[in-house]
């Protein structure tokens, strides 16, 4: 007898590779697209498709599969002789899914036609795509107006706990209380399936709907509550939130103030104007005291962008006013606010509903609010500003902490009660100055971080931060108006290559800002200040 050496069956190209092109559950049933590409198909030549929990390491179905031409996969792996023939395109029909699950698509190439392909002794070439978390959800309001009886909401809704929830609700809340609800049922929104084709039964999004209550008997803040619910729609549910409609909204579109008289104009929109025909303009001082009042009769005047916004609310296309003031003497110099206010009053006291603007200039000089001193020429333009935040110097303990130091004094201005050692200890590492701080800043040996790097500390406490890095000046003193400190980055001071100040304030001609290497208030020209930034690459940070 002769015995022949064993042949290993196996292809020239043993690649393996693919891509689940889509996952589209938007009908209520998972469809899938893609391609699998690999030799050993030629002699593994049963394709089978898996959908596999990830979460209960559980097979949750299996079918098997045609290919399909894929040319383009044919040219972008040429070496692959099966590229051309490697697509998928596969219904799986309804399946048992779990919201919140991960589950995978597994596509296998067996020598084994039936089952899954897999029965302990076939050969098998599997390819796992990526997982998908069934964990998303999105919605819209495409309008929110008023009715004869109420309200009328359109929009839609989606949500992968739609799977176990299928009970569609709509209510509407009054700050924060409900006070109306609704089932919906659900309609085609073949728009919203384009774009999450992912999300469960995304193609019945749509819902129209009635709140019956009466607008006059609301006097808050609206929102509404999107709900997928089960057989219990007030313990097992799934909410998503509207934007707030509120009942009250108005604004001094322009205010114009020279020495001898104030003009103001504007609108004013409320749910609750039916019974009150008087308006009034009462201007008040930075205490709150009244200074004047008076009423306004040219009012009701016609403001269709207003009712393009507030559809929602009565008389909105009717809520313009103007008026002109007195520049009285007791206002010169000072910020003051203003009200805009309706009243069932002819004296403009009784039941009233109010807007109040920002602060007004009445031609105000330096005018300090806490420890913000802002100075105003005689035309009520901001000419300086001056945060006289708490000075903090890195040394003995941060020899190399200027950065952190610099966003402590930011922070603590902002009211928060951190010291710089603390953030010191939180801050990043990395050897990447963009991810964290490279080194020790308790050593004279530690290096830098930069905006990026430090801005998990600022979102800590902050909940948020912006990078200024190539700011404006504008931008700059934006923020130091809003009294908000900005930490800039500078070259070539006290020094260092790379240094860390905090901004403070400006005027006309300089920038103030406390240095924590010498622990003082200092200044600079804007052209020094420009030398050095522009020598660290503009880096800056603030919130």
């Amino acid at each position: 007898s002769y015995w022949y050496a064993p042949k290993k069956f196996a292809p020239a190209n043993t690649s393996n590779q693919g891509n689940l092109d889509s996952f589209n559950l938007s009908n209520g049933q998972l469809i899938v697209s893609g391609w699998h590409a690999t030799d050993y198909s030629q002699v593994e030549n049963n394709h089978y498709l898996i959908l596999f929990d990830n979460t209960n390491k559980t097979q949750v179905k299996s079918i098997k599969v045609t290919n399909v031409a894929r040319p383009d996969v044919a040219k972008a792996y040429p070496i692959v002789a099966t590229a051309g023939q490697s697509g998928f395109n596969a219904n799986f029909g309804p399946v048992n899914l779990t919201p919140g699950h991960s589950y995978s698509l597994v596509s296998r190439y067996s020598t084994l036609d039936g089952g899954n392909g897999d029965n302990g002794q076939s050969k098998i070439t599997d390819y796992w795509f990526n997982p998908v978390t069934l964990d998303q959800q999105a919605s819209y309001v495409d309008s929110f107006t008023k009715t004869d009886n109420g309200y009328n909401v359109k929009g839609w809704m989606v949500s992968d706990q739609s799977i176990n929830k299928p009970n569609a609700y709509l209510i509407l809340l009054n700050d924060g209380q409900e006070i109306a609800r609704t089932k919906v049922e659900l309609t085609d929104r073949p728009d919203v399936a384009k774009v999450y084709p992912s999300i469960y039964n995304s193609q019945k999004s749509g819902f129209n709907g009635e709140f019956k209550v009466d607008p006059t008997k609301v006097n808050g803040t609206l929102k509404v509550i999107m709900r997928f619910a089960g057989d219990d729609a007030n313990k097992n549910f799934s909410d998503q939130y509207s934007q707030d409609y509120p009942t009250n909204a108005g604004n001094f579109d322009n205010i114009h103030v020279t020495a001898s008289q104030v003009s103001l104009s504007g609108w004013h929109a409320s749910t609750q104007a039916g019974n009150k025909p008087y308006e009034w303009l009462i201007v008040l001082d930075n205490n709150g005291q009244e200074l004047y009042r008076q009423e306004i009769t040219d009012k009701g005047l016609g403001r269709n962008d207003v009712q393009n916004v507030y559809p929602y609310i009565e008389g909105a296309n009717k809520s313009g006013f103007q008026i002109v003031i007195p520049t009285q003497e007791n206002m010169l110099h000072k910020v003051v606010k203003i009200i805009n206010r309706l009243t069932d009053d002819p004296a403009g006291n009784g039941n009233y509903i109010d807007i109040v603007s920002g602060p007004v200039s009445i031609l105000s000089r330096a005018q300090t609010e806490g420890r913000k001193t802002t100075t105003y020429n005689d035309n009520g333009q901001i000419v300086a500003v001056y945060n006289d935040a708490e000075v903090i110097s890195q040394l003995p303990e941060l020899p190399t902490g200027c950065e952190i130091t610099a966003v402590t004094m930011m922070l603590r201005y902002a009211g928060y009660d951190v010291n710089k050692v603390q953030l010191a200890n939180i801050m990043p590492r990395s050897n990447n100055g963009d991810y964290g701080f490279v080194g020790n800043p308790f050593s004279p040996s530690g290096w830098w971080i930069f905006p990026t790097g430090i801005a998990p500390v600022v979102d800590r406490f902050v909940g948020h931060h912006e990078i200024m890095t190539g700011a404006s000046m504008q931008r700059i003193q934006d923020k130091l108006k809003q009294g908000h400190l900005v930490v800039a980055w500078v070259a070539n001071v006290n020094g260092f290559v790379n240094h860390a100040l905090a901004l403070t304030g400006y005027d006309a001609g300089r920038l103030f800002y406390n240095n924590p290497w010498t622990g003082r208030k200092e200044s600079m020209t804007y052209g020094e200040f420009y030398q050095h930034w522009n020598a660290d690459r503009q880096r800056a940070i603030s919130y």
